[in-house]
C-alpha cells in the first residue's frame, strides 16, 4: 500500500482517472469540470499526495482514445475494491459531472454504468447523489 494521508494511492488515483473519465462523458471537459477535479482533490484527503493531476490527466485521456469509455470505466473501477474509495468516486464523479450545470444523457449513461461496476445498491447512489449535491 502506497499511502495517502491515511488511503491507497492506486485507489486515489483510480478515483482522479474516473473524474477525468466523468468530465469526458459527453465527449468534451468544460473549464468548470476540470476546475471541480482540482477542486475536490485539493480537498479531500484521501486524495491527497498524489503525482500531478494534470499527469493522471493525460494518461486517462490516452487511454480513453486506445480503449473508448467503458473499458475504461471497468479498468478503473475493477481497481478499487475499497468502499470508501468506490462510495468516493462515485460521488466525486457525480460533481464532476454537475460541475457545468448540464447534465446530457451521455453523463447519465455514464453514471449508471459507474454505480453498476461500483457494485453500488440504488438507496446507496441516492445517497451519495444527495451528497455530491451539497
Amino acid at each position: 500500500m502506497n499511502p495517502t494521508k491515511g488511503g491507497d494511492r492506486g485507489e486515489a488515483e483510480r478515483v482522479i482517472a474516473l473524474m477525468v473519465l466523468a468530465a469526458w462523458a459527453d465527449g468534451r471537459v468544460e473549464g468548470s469540470e476540470a476546475f471541480a477535479i482540482q477542486r475536490l482533490v485539493s480537498a479531500n484527503p484521501l486524495l491527497a499526495h498524489l503525482r500531478p493531476i494534470s499527469a493522471i490527466a493525460d494518461e486517462t485521456r490516452e487511454r480513453l482514445r486506445e480503449k473508448g469509455m467503458d473499458a475504461c470505466l471497468a479498468e478503473a473501477c475493477a481497481a478499487l475494491p475499497d468502499r470508501t474509495y468506490r462510495e468516493l468516486a462515485f460521488q466525486c464523479c457525480a460533481k464532476v459531472m454537475g460541475a457545468d450545470r448540464v447534465f446530457p444523457v451521455e453523463e447519465e449513461s455514464v453514471l449508471r454504468k459507474l454505480q453498476g461496476l461500483l457494485g453500488l445498491e440504488s438507496g446507496d447512489a441516492e445517497r451519495l447523489l444527495v451528497l455530491a449535491t451539497r
